[in-house]
Formats: C-alpha cells, structure tokens, sequence
C-alpha cells in the first residue's frame, strides 16, 4: 500500500510543481501589468494547487507523517486561499505590492509544503 502511496505522492509532487511554475509565470505577468484578463485562471489553477496540497497532506497522515505538521498544511493552504480571496482590498495604489510580494511569499510556502511532505511520505517505512 504505501508503494501506491509513494507514486501517488510522486504525482501530486510533480503535478504541483507544474502548476507553481504556472501560477509565478502569470503572476510575473501580472506584475509587468500584461494579461490581466488570465487572473481567473490564476486563481483557478492557484485553488487546484491549494486542492492538490490538502490531498498530499491526507497521504502524509496516512502514511504516519506527524499528523501536526499535515494538520498544519492544511490550515496553511486555507489561509493561502482566503488571503488571496481577500488581497485586492489590502493597501490599494503603490503600497500594494506589498500584498503582491506576500501573495508571492504565501504561494512559494505551499510549495515548499509539498516538497516537505511529499520527502516525508517517501522516507515512511512500510
């Protein structure tokens, strides 16, 4: 069982990966102030990510990952969530490219959440 485990886990780690390349090409995009009609796929695909983070984490549990740091994932992916729900009202004109780099800092977390657990599956024995 924990072989399937580990090759589920080695998809979701790569599926994740590709959708944070992804989500940083459109946001640099953004930034520069280009397709600024993609910002509903990067949000879709940013709440795919999210999704994708929460199954990693019920694996992690599965496989004998410290349930608090799981449990930890997934309280951190949904803050991740609300936080870029709610970013467009947070110090609008210049000062929000403060937002914008904790936006950023928020979505490269959960990725290196992904790396974290998905090492961490892969070391379970079993």
């Amino acid at each position: 069982m924990l072989t399937h485990m580990k090759t589920a886990v080695l998809v979701l780690q790569n599926a994740i990966r590709l959708l944070g390349v992804i989500l940083i090409a459109l946001g640099i995009m953004f930034w520069t102030g280009h397709s600024l009609d993609l910002v509903g796929v990067h949000r879709r695909v940013g709440e795919v990510l999210v999704t994708l983070l929460w199954i990693l984490a019920g694996i992690g549990m599965r496989a004998g990952v410290r349930p608090g740091f799981a449990l930890g994932t997934i309280v951190y992916g949904f803050f991740v969530v609300l936080f870029a729900m709610r970013m467009g009202g947070f110090l609008a004109g210049g000062a929000h490219v403060v937002i914008q780099i904790l936006h950023l800092l928020f979505g490269l977390g959960a990725m290196g959440l992904a790396e974290s657990l998905a090492a961490k599956v892969k070391r379970a024995k079993g």
